[in-house]
């Protein structure tokens, strides 16, 4: 088996080892910078606190860190480091953040940024992830920007649009008697349905898509974000009826089928795909997409590649036509078809 990181993740960045913080019954993982599987007394409460900066074409910086202190006390721990993010033309984007954790449930993620010189970015701030497993579905408490509050519900099937807008804070039921309440300071805040795109989570971040993006941080003008999550309720976790009955475990009927995995493939990808099928056959696609652009000067010789390689990977195919609407669509489409 390969052992090429970008083939087994899709990325050359080489992930740091996990910390473990812990203050009470709160814990979780540090990571690169950020918090992943934030926990209260073992169950997740968020899948993630992130503070992310994207270029203009939505890739992630990745800020090597300097300064990192992590102190972990018996019912606390603090978290600070610097770390920098240098764009094209030299511009520069440094900030500085703290992570502070205490056995009351209170958790506090602080960063403070500061452009050097004028600096490019399509997101920069943080990006919190509430999980899907409990929360989907259930009732949620919503604070917008202007201090009204209101009652509604985490979307359960996939909602392909936000779901919520114009946040400043998420409380929901974490378990019985339990609540989080996640307070976002420093700009406005909106949340997306990940499942859109398999990712299990919903993500709150910052800034609305509404807004214009690319956009420019000023010139030495900080910009500051906190993220404070509050989990209160009985921490005690009720323990399993004891019982001498024996657990037993039967087959339920077959459900409903997952929906099938495919791949797209660019008229650039059919020799290398065509070259490599018994690698292709061990991915097991069960669709194929060919992403067809006359715009960017795919032709009649694109159309037959594909038909070779749909030839040679005998599955369901999918042509995914653009097409650029400037003039009769039928005389576009029926040149496509020809």
């Amino acid at each position: 088996m390969t052992a090429d990181a970008f083939l087994l993740h899709g990325t050359h960045a080489v992930e740091s080892e996990p910390v473990s913080l812990r203050a009470g019954a709160l814990s979780a993982d540090f990571v690169n910078g950020n918090l992943r599987t934030i926990r209260h007394c073992g169950i997740e409460v968020l899948r993630a606190i992130a503070y992310i900066v994207r270029d203009r074409d939505w890739g992630t910086y990745e800020p090597a860190l300097t300064d990192l202190v992590i102190d972990q006390g018996a019912d606390t721990f603090i978290v600070s480091y610097s770390a920098s993010c240098v764009g094209p033309e030299r511009s520069r984007l440094d900030f500085r953040a703290t992570i502070k954790g205490s056995a009351d449930g209170q958790l506090v993620f602080d960063v403070s940024a500061l452009p050097e010189n004028a600096f490019e970015t399509n997101r920069c701030g943080f990006c919190i992830l509430h999980p899907i497993a409990g929360p989907a579905g259930s009732p949620v408490t919503v604070e917008h920007t202007d201090g009204s509050v209101v009652a509604t519900k985490l979307p359960e099937l996939i909602d392909p649009w936000q779901p919520l807008k114009d946040l400043r804070a998420i409380t929901h039921e974490v378990r019985p008697g339990v609540t989080a309440e996640c307070r976002m300071e420093g700009d406005a805040f909106e949340m997306e349905d990940q499942r859109n795109w398999s990712d299990a989570s919903y993500k709150t971040y910052v800034r609305p898509l509404a807004l214009p993006w690319p956009y420019m941080l000023p010139a030495g003008q900080t910009v500051r974000q906190t993220i404070r999550l509050r989990v209160t309720g009985d921490g005690r976790v009720p323990a399993a009826a004891a019982t001498a009955e024996p657990v037993r475990v039967e087959l339920g009927e077959t459900g409903p089928l997952l929906p099938d995995i495919g791949v797209i493939i660019y008229p650039d990808e059919v020799e290398t795909a065509l070259a490599n099928l018994p690698t292709l056959s061990a991915l097991g696609p069960q669709q194929l997409m060919f992403h067809y652009d006359p715009t960017r000067g795919h032709g009649l010789d694109a159309l037959q590649s594909f038909a070779r390689l749909a030839a040679a990977y005998p599955v369901e195919t999918t042509l995914e036509c653009v097409v650029s609407c400037v003039g009769d669509l039928d005389a576009e489409l029926s040149g496509v078809a020809s």
